[in-house]
């Protein structure tokens, strides 16, 4: 600035940028907060604030002993339904083999002819619903039994025509309940709707219409305008997974994607004895009910086992070992390490207009005035924060790189550049004069008045265009 001088020059400068100015805090990308699945009391707390970890490290660990008794009570239920199964002779085929008596001598008739009996030798196993066959682990040759033990099924069927995303870690204002999301996996791209929010919208869920889609693939979750909200895996919304017992699988009735209707076969099975299973609906379904307590109460005993869900700091710590917690209360808060921070500007309503997703920004924090930080604009808040009497709105700004000397809630200051230009002419900003007229005009020396169009302004240079020459000497003044 040339504030003490009668005159300035015309100057050429290779880059002149026009910022829009923001005050605000540094927030974590992710912040996860960690709650109860199951009640319990506080057994261990092996973290502390401040501590780093790794997903799958062990947080917080309670003890319920009702529920080893409750797990041992349904076991037991569990054999007795098995029992009740394995009495039950509905077979589809049999055959006519020699029967024999306790001692292992064979038995006749009083004509003297072998007695015979029937045993069976195959079954067949149904569609329990209409659905869609989604996964079909067994093949012609396989051991039933052995698939059902690997994978605890042998078919899993689609009922409901329908696939979900289970979301977890969002912002809590980024998705509403009946929002149309897109669900973008590798090959393809479909249409969800958020039918779920919970957790004060932190955790969601995304049903997407159509359950032809992968299994199991991973997806990104993004909002209408395209940007990306969340990634998650598409999951059967509604799965049926089909049970069987022994025997070696005979021939296979249909393949994966196949539509079926309820009873539509899927599989025979043909063995040498009689087997555990037998397909007889009353008995199965108990079987299937006391499988499922089984399973539930088997997650509920690991769920004591609180785990670390992501790589990251553990910000708080909101209970204290002895404590009894129900399900939903919350245990900690991580604060994820590999998302990284954004800055959050508050910028006065005379400027937002001017702001755009994907601008450039030049900040620094208060306690670290010696760094100087760059990022780009992420997201613009719809509505405005008029607590201070001033609508302001919030700015999310994506930052550059990690520096591990930033920590989240540090105050800082930044300036959005809203318009750029490349070699231009410029003028000190107090050596454009202002006309009675309203247009804008340079001053020389020598009494000249030149007319000029003015572009960027900055706090010391404001770009100008007309019948100007570089180094032109002018009067300065102030507007």
């Amino acid at each position: 600035r040339l504030a003490a001088a009668d005159t300035a020059a015309v100057t050429r400068l290779p880059l002149l940028q026009e910022t829009v100015f923001g005050s605000g805090t540094i927030q974590p990308v992710k912040v996860q907060e960690i709650y109860a699945a199951v009640d319990g009391q506080v057994e261990e707390i092996p973290v502390v604030m401040g501590d780093t970890v790794e997903a799958g490290d062990l947080l917080v660990q309670l003890a319920n002993d009702t529920l080893f008794s409750e797990l041992q009570e349904l076991a037991d239920d569990l054999e007795e339904a098995q029992k009740a199964v394995e009495k039950v002779e509905t077979h589809t085929q049999y055959v006519e083999r020699q029967l024999y008596d306790d001692d292992g001598e064979p038995r006749y008739t009083p004509e003297g002819d072998p007695r015979m009996g029937l045993f069976s030798n195959e079954i067949t196993i149904y569609a329990p619903c209409d659905g869609r066959i989604k996964a079909l682990y067994i093949q012609p040759g396989d051991d039933s039994l052995s698939i059902f033990r690997k994978y605890g099924a042998v078919a899993v069927l689609s009922t409901d025509g329908r696939m979900k995303v289970e979301l977890t870690g969002l912002q809590g204002d980024e998705l509403e309940i009946n929002d149309t999301v897109l669900v973008r996996g590798e090959g393809f791209e479909a249409e969800g709707r958020v039918i779920s929010l919970t957790r004060r919208g932190t955790q969601a869920i995304v049903e997407v219409p159509d359950d032809t889609l992968p299994d199991g693939a991973a997806v990104d979750i993004a909002a209408a305008d395209g940007s990306f909200v969340a990634a998650g895996t598409l999951e059967i919304n509604k799965p049926m997974y089909v049970s069987s017992y022994g025997g070696t699988i005979k021939g296979i009735a249909v393949k994966e994607g196949d539509l079926v209707k309820q009873g539509k076969v899927i599989a025979r099975i043909v063995w040498e004895e009689i087997p555990l299973y037998i397909d007889n609906a009353m008995s199965l379904k108990e079987y299937t009910k006391m499988l499922v307590s089984v399973e539930n109460a088997e997650k509920k005993l690991k769920d004591l086992s609180v785990t670390s869900p992501l790589r990251g700091t553990v910000s708080s710590v909101a209970v204290s070992a002895g404590e009894t917690v129900s399900a939903g209360t919350q245990l900690l808060t991580l604060i994820g390490t590999d998302e990284g921070m954004d800055l959050v500007l508050s910028v006065d309503e005379l400027d937002i207009p001017r702001v755009q997703i994907g601008q450039q920004v030049f900040f620094t924090a208060d306690a670290l005035p010696e760094k100087n930080f760059t990022g780009t604009v992420r997201r613009i808040a719809p509505l405005a924060d008029s607590e201070s009497g001033i609508p302001r709105y919030d700015v999310y700004i994506e930052m550059e790189g990690l520096d591990p000397e930033v920590r989240g809630g540090m105050n800082v200051t930044g300036r959005i550049v809203v318009r750029d230009a490349e070699d231009v002419l410029a003028v000190p900003a107090e050596a454009l004069f202002k006309e009675k007229d309203g247009s804008y005009a340079l001053h020389t020396p020598d009494g000249t008045v030149i007319p000029v169009t003015v572009g960027i302004r900055t706090d010391e240079w404001i770009e100008i265009s007309g019948v100007v020459s570089e180094n032109l000497q002018i009067l300065t003044s102030t507007l």
